[in-house]
């Protein structure tokens, strides 16, 4: 892979980009297919939008892509999306990073139904622990976006919504049931529908698999264990709504998964992450009149984490580490429509954290009050957006951030676009109290980013020419073992997109170059690649859809382990080659309501790594049988 550069990456970006229009050239048909999948996205601005009104780069993976997903885990359906790059150091459902244009894993947020979903300890979210079974849509928000969703989103959003019943629809079931490689087993029932003023869903999911091994062999931190590493994963999830008044609704929902992972530790024991989400959230949704809409929430999420390693009784180890996040969730958002085309939606938010675990810390508790307003206004070839949030955290006092994001429709099909935001990121606990692995001197990160774009939109061709700039301050890094510090980093990229509807088929592509950089050493940030190409397609004939997906990845750097102290130095870095994959996808309608799929990954069974010392799933197989009505 030393041939892949730059240099090609650009040549396939300005091929692509100067292909788009010429690709508008379809049939009306096509045109008028696409031009009503327009899909609505509440995460751009904390409110419904279309998605070819919202003013961020913002993606929404709809339910029909997610079904023919076949085994493929959360982590696996966000890597195929443009600005994202993951990383796995565990077994096939265990320790997964996601990184959205550079950032650190920890600078994501994610939400469950617009609900904050992580860990206060380690930071981040369990997503391997999220099937896709229980998922209706996912929508990604790229870049900074403190200025909606509060501290650590400085990489982006990722927000989940589960399914739910919509009123006026009957009883609906579906189901699905599969097998594939490493004797992994998938099934999952659901039902929605509504009766009168009430609407419901429910769905249930398990899946098991035997895996392969985590580790490799050879691996130099003496990981390597030859047994397989396979999980166990059982979700639930529902809603039920009652729609009480016209324009008044009343809902629950609760969502729960439990994942048991093995992963690798060495030899002669059978390491284990055990993994529980859950989340108990209720909420009113009132239209005050046809201006007004409120919407008031509470939401309990609980995130816990037990890791079952080798025990070492003579030295007081006991093998067994937990530690339990629980956030308390409060928020009420009113959106005004002030003048024609112009929105101010005006919010106030409390999450209170709590930290429970066998490992002492210095403080266990942290609360954050904020408020928040929003402006968005579409005036003829000019929109606009702007953010202004406050939050005041218990241990750090005040934050505040913003935005403002400006396009600008040069025609019906080419706007402009830019932007300005600022994020920050709190310390972990495990970063400010984890003994002898904590520095409780941290500041917080801050980020300022800046980024503009052309984008063009044109019955059934779409595409995107995006360059940002975040600058992120007192970034928080292991240097050494255990010596956690704060360091400035730069993240700068250029990401291309494209995709075309040519009747039964279509064809997508993307191209990030990107540029994560320490500032302090000049060296890049572990783990993501410069260079990602994707190009996806699928062709639609009679009962029968083929699709193929196709990955070519640059070089990455990782820690390397020093020998002479038998560690794994943050200051000393190893390359992990480029790869490329090749994954093929078919589909067979049985009926209308029943469908079969098969979905072929790594055809060409590449050996590759994203962590240094850990393997990556060779060449498999899934074949799933699906019934949607």
């Amino acid at each position: 892979m030393s041939s892949f550069t730059l240099r090609h990456l650009s040549g396939v970006a300005g091929a692509v980009l100067v292909s788009a229009p010429a690709l508008a050239q379809v049939s009306p048909s096509a045109q008028t297919r696409a031009t009503q999948l327009d899909p609505i996205t509440v995460t751009a601005a904390r409110a419904p939008q279309p998605l070819s009104a919202a003013l961020g780069d913002v993606t929404v993976i709809d339910a029909d892509t997610i079904a023919r997903a076949g085994q493929s885990s959360l982590a696996d359906l966000l890597q195929r999306e443009h600005g994202i790059d993951v990383a796995t150091n565990g077994g096939p459902q265990t320790v997964t990073s996601v990184f959205i244009r550079g950032a650190n894993s920890a600078q994501t947020v994610f939400l469950i139904d617009g609900a904050r979903v992580g860990s206060s300890t380690a930071g981040g979210a369990g997503i391997n622990a999220i099937p896709l079974s229980q998922i209706d849509r996912i929508e990604i928000l790229r870049g900074p976006a403190s200025s909606l969703y509060g501290a650590d989103a400085i990489g982006g959003v990722i927000n989940i919504i589960t399914r739910r019943g919509s009123p006026g629809t009957a009883l609906a079931l579906t189901g699905s049931v599969g097998y594939g490689s490493w004797n992994t087993q998938k099934a999952d029932i659901g039902l929605s529908g509504s009766q009168g003023m009430w609407n419901y869903a429910l769905s249930l999911g398990h899946a098991r698999s035997d895996g392969y091994s985590a580790a490799k062999p050879g691996e130099p931190g003496g990981l390597y264990n030859s047994d397989r590493d396979g999980y166990k994963l059982d979700t639930a999830s529902g809603r039920l709504g009652m729609m009480w008044a016209e324009g008044q609704e009343l809902q629950a929902s609760f969502f729960q998964s439990r994942l048991n992972g093995q992963y690798d530790g060495g030899a002669g024991f059978d390491q284990r992450a055990i993994q529980k989400i859950e989340s108990l959230g209720l909420a009113s949704n009132n239209r005050i009149n046809s201006l007004w809409t409120s919407r008031l929430r509470a939401v309990k999420t609980v995130d816990d984490n037990v890791s079952l390693s080798e025990p070492f009784p003579a030295f007081g180890v006991t093998g067994r580490a937990q530690f339990r996040t629980r956030q308390t969730q409060f928020s009420w958002q009113n959106d005004l429509a002030i003048a024609p085309g112009q929105v101010l939606s005006l919010a106030a938010e409390r999450r209170e954290e709590d930290v429970d675990s066998d490992t002492r810390f210095n403080a266990t508790s942290r609360n954050t009050n904020s408020a928040l307003a929003i402006y968005r206004a579409d005036l003829g070839r000019n929109h606009v957006q702007a953010n202004l949030r406050y939050d005041r955290v218990s241990s750090y006092g005040n934050r505040t951030t913003g935005g403002l994001s400006y396009g600008f429709d040069l025609t019906p099909a080419w706007q402009l676009t830019a932007a300005a935001n600022t994020g920050f990121r709190l310390p972990t606990f495990n970063d400010l109290y984890y003994p002898g692995f904590s520095n409780p001197n941290l500041q917080p990160e801050k980020s300022k980013n800046y980024e503009a774009g052309v984008r063009y939109r044109q019955g059934g061709t779409t595409g995107s020419l995006i360059a940002y700039h975040n600058k992120v301050d007192n970034l928080i890094q292991y240097q050494g073992r255990t010596t956690v510090v704060n360091k400035d980093a730069t993240l700068k990229g250029i990401t291309l997109t494209a995709a075309q509807q040519f009747g039964a088929t279509s064809v997508r592509g993307s191209v990030d170059i990107v540029d994560p950089k320490d500032n302090n050493t000049g060296e890049q940030l572990t783990r993501r690649a410069r260079q990602v190409l994707k190009l996806a397609g699928d062709h639609q004939l009679g009962a029968w859809r083929v699709g193929a997906e196709w990955v070519l990845s640059g070089k990455r750097s990782d820690t390397s382990y020093n020998a002479s102290i038998g560690q794994f130095g943050a200051n000393e870095t190893t390359r992990l080659g480029g790869y490329s994959l090749l994954n093929l996808t078919a589909s067979y309608d049985i009926t209308r309501q029943a469908q079969v799929q098969v979905r072929w990954n790594n055809v060409m069974d590449k050996d590759y790594e994203l962590a240094r010392g850990y393997a990556t799933p060779g060449s498999n197989v899934f074949v799933n049988l699906v019934y949607r009505p």
